[in-house]
């Protein structure tokens, strides 16, 4: 409930009245805030949990008895623990549209087709990191699963920028290498182009974004079931 509520609520304890068209940006930015702040604190903390749970209890390696593949039990947990997390999305994209949609018509258009994009973009970006999570689990303790999921998060969203500021500063070649094969999970975030109306990705934009983390998705996805077992 507090999930819902918050976004609506908060921005109006800021001096809003001062610029009331700042309103529905300032709830759409809180709304997409709580919802990175739930995937990187509850969603993939969960999926550490039930793969590190699974496997020590020996659920994983008695279904393996049923005749389970390794990749059908990766995909239930991996269902088990975003089937729930997607009504968070649905409700955050449901928050943007009602509460903080734009009165001009075209900007309206250009907010729905944002918002639509940011939620594709997003779970591009924490479907696979869920996997990942599961599948250290089931070889690591959960909190450790965790911290190495939530490091590796971050620094895609946010330490690849810092990684950005030094190569420009330094060219330093080391870097260069380490900023093409780091993963860029920033170009998932598009609250910036909400907070600041500056409408969706164009097609092109949007394409490259897509197949971008898509085919990183699917790297991550490999290298989840590899690193995937059924017994500690």
């Amino acid at each position: 409930m507090l999930f819902l509520v918050l976004p609506i609520v908060l921005p109006l304890i800021t001096p809003w009245e001062e610029k009331p068209q700042l309103l529905e940006p300032a709830r759409a930015q809180t709304a997409w805030g709580m919802l990175w702040i739930l995937a990187l604190g509850w969603l993939f903390f969960q999926a550490a949990s039930f793969g590190d749970r699974w496997s020590s209890r020996g659920v994983l390696e008695y279904v393996k008895t049923l005749g389970m593949s390794r990749l059908s039990q990766l995909m239930q947990i991996w269902l088990s623990c975003m089937t729930p997390f997607l009504g968070f999305v649905v409700a955050v994209v449901a928050i943007c549209l009602v509460f903080a949609m734009p009165s001009n018509a075209e900007e309206a258009k250009m907010w729905i087709a944002t918002n639509l994009q940011y939620a594709w973009l997003f779970l591009l970006v924490v479907g696979p990191m869920a996997l990942i999570a599961i599948a250290l689990g089931t070889r690591l303790n959960a909190t450790a699963a965790y911290v190495i999921t939530g490091a590796f998060a971050l620094y895609g969203l946010f330490g690849i920028g810092y990684l950005d500021f030094f190569l420009s500063q330094s060219g330093q070649p080391l870097f260069n290498f380490l900023y093409i094969v780091s993963p860029h999970f920033h170009l998932a975030d598009l609250t910036g182009r909400l907070v600041f109306k500056l409408g969706a990705l164009d097609s092109q934009s949007f394409l490259n974004s897509s197949l971008y983390l898509a085919g990183l998705g699917l790297l991550l996805t490999g290298a989840a079931c590899a690193l995937y077992r059924e017994k500690k």
